[in-house]
């Protein structure tokens, strides 16, 4: 079952690989972003001529916005995307037949999509090196770790958010507007505009329960800060939430793929 996991895998990468215009996508789309907030919280601190801000130091605020970056690069799974296709051009029918389940199915293109982002991710990384020097020399061997031990949960999260999306694809035609409303709303009470120490007291506390504080903000503030977070309840944050996004995607195939055989695809 695993050699056909990687075989399905490999068949996935070789297909994304053939089309030109997903490599020129890949690079102005999740590179050169990177640079807007940046160049934004740089002037800020420039034009306010502080230390800090809201007790971020500006290095720390630069490292902050880079993680968010390389997380959101990593986790722009797509997957919704690519089922959204497949049940209304009838090609889900042919991995209905194949030796894996479509979850499995379904993991082969996920992971085929993260191995495709390896290569924009380490060019943005070596980019930021070059740009902020100073930055990764704050970052201690406990933040290694503890980037080992939140970063693989933090793919998963964001995988599953995509899937679950995607199987809205058996009652709706497009599940593109509902992803993007979904990860706008998300994102924001999940830190990627703002760290969520700097948004209203009333705001930050419903956030601290929300799928993606544990998949932006918190990996980020145990990376940063390893010393003063708390890595045990972020940890079990993201396992409750992987757990239940795959309690809801199961029994959302269930009914979809029910009412998908109905209409005969």
């Amino acid at each position: 079952m695993f050699r056909i996991l990687c075989a399905t895998t490999a068949v996935q990468l070789q297909q994304k690989l053939l089309h030109r215009e997903f490599w020129l996508q890949l690079f102005l789309e999740r590179i050169f972003p990177l640079a807007i907030p940046l160049l934004a919280w740089i002037s800020i601190f420039e034009y306010a001529q502080a230390d800090e801000l809201a007790g971020w130091a500006q290095n720390e605020m630069v490292a902050y916005y880079i993680l968010v970056f390389m997380i959101g690069l990593f986790t722009d799974i797509q997957f919704h995307y690519e089922m959204s296709t497949m049940v209304h051009m009838g090609t889900l029918n042919q991995w209905l037949i194949r030796p894996l389940s479509f979850l499995e199915t379904a993991l082969s293109h996920i992971l085929a999509r993260i191995a495709l982002l390896f290569i924009p991710g380490i060019t943005a990384l070596l980019l930021s090196f070059w740009l902020f020097p100073s930055v990764y020399a704050s970052l201690t061997f406990s933040s290694f770790l503890n980037s080992l031990a939140v970063l693989p949960l933090t793919l998963v999260l964001f995988s599953l958010l995509s899937v679950l999306v995607g199987m809205f694809s058996f009652w709706f035609i497009k599940t593109d507007s509902i992803f993007a409303l979904l990860m706008l709303v998300l994102e924001f009470f999940g830190g990627r505009l703002l760290p969520l120490d700097m948004l209203p007291s009333w705001l930050e506390y419903g956030s601290r329960v929300l799928p993606l504080r544990f998949g932006i903000a918190g990996p980020v503030e145990a990376i940063l800060f390893p010393h003063t977070t708390a890595l045990a309840p972020l940890l079990l944050g993201q396992t409750l939430w992987c757990l239940a996004l795959v309690l809801f995607i199961t029994l959302l195939w269930r009914a979809g793929i029910r009412r998908y055989d109905a209409v005969g695809g």
